[in-house]
């Protein structure tokens, strides 16, 4: 029913506790695929240890590494055959409840696509920091496209893949997110949710493993996140037929993401031709911002 996707590189110290948070689930029907992307710092060993176990369909050893990891997810999609996946990054793990919560509103609904829980995140020794909002609502139903405006374009609030199970029917082509580095799996869990519908679980039952050498936090640092943002906000909205004032506001919210990067990272000369690129594509940057600053203090019903 399940495919379990695990793919490696060069997370020895955390992935132990990651194939065991899988092992684990109470869940009982899924397969496990474990890649490793020529790791170099004792992946394989640790990975050797599950070689025999029932639950572990296939280990792939790449013979040089790829350099991307939708690469490794388009390989996993490949070797699997469950009707339902789980991307379960290696960094990351999870309570024992995950897959049966996620698999029950996806058979519950056969217009659901997508089910995704609440993450705790974690730092690299596994301490929790911040807060985990709004655990013990209700579960959310809601139609893909409305997720997408509200909960992923508006705030991302599935900024993790180890948090959701997806239908295998729901997979979008490769080269549509493929070339992207950093927020390729932005624009993933955005097709993906465009063909149905997308339940939430208001527990945080996935540990999201939050570190300096995390491919967002390089792609911030490098604004090389911001450069594919500018590639995927268009094609995104050529999909849905988006009122003008919601766009304008989404572009804006996406222009201050940048500001506050600039800021942070320092005005160095490739985040000023990054700036300048935005400002060329979206003029009137100033009410751009304004104008995301003015619907976020508006509810949502005015809007969606």
């Amino acid at each position: 029913m399940v495919s379990v996707i695990i793919p490696n590189y060069c997370h020895a110290p955390y992935l132990r506790q990651r194939i065991d948070s899988v092992l684990a689930q109470s869940y009982p029907d899924f397969e496990v695929v474990l890649l490793d992307d020529c790791s170099t710092d004792g992946s394989r060993e640790v990975i050797e240890r599950y070689r025999n176990h029932p639950r572990i369909k296939q280990i792939v050893y790449n013979d040089r590494n790829g350099g991307s990891a939708f690469a490794q997810w388009r390989k996993g999609f490949a070797l699997t055959q469950g009707e339902y996946i789980w991307i379960a990054e290696s960094d990351d793990y999870a309570d024992p409840a995950f897959l049966e919560r996620c698999v029950a509103e996806l058979d519950a609904d056969p217009a659901c696509v997508l089910a995704h829980t609440l993450s705790r995140t974690v730092d690299s020794e596994g301490r929790p920091f911040g807060k985990v909002r709004h655990a013990g609502r209700p579960v959310r139903r809601m139609d893909g496209r409305r997720f997408v405006l509200r909960h992923l374009l508006r705030r991302n609030e599935l900024y993790n893949a180890s948090m959701a199970v997806f239908r295998r029917s729901a997979l979008p082509a490769a080269g549509e997110y493929e070339g992207f580095r950093y927020a390729g799996d932005w624009y993933f869990w955005m097709l993906v949710a465009l063909q149905g519908r997308v339940s939430t679980v208001f527990e945080p039952l996935n540990a999201f493993r939050r570190h300096d050498a995390a491919t967002t936090t390089q792609g911030e640092r490098t604004g090389g996140l911001y450069e594919e943002v500018l590639q995927i906000l268009p094609a995104i909205f050529s999909r849905m037929r988006t009122a003008a004032p919601v766009r304008w506001a989404l572009e804006g919210k996406q222009l201050c993401r940048l500001h506050r990067a600039r800021r942070r990272f320092g005005r160095n000369e490739a985040y000023e031709r990054l700036w300048s690129r935005w400002c060329e594509t979206y003029r009137c940057d100033p009410l751009r911002r304004a104008w995301y600053r003015i619907y976020g203090a508006l509810p949502d019903s005015m809007f969606f």
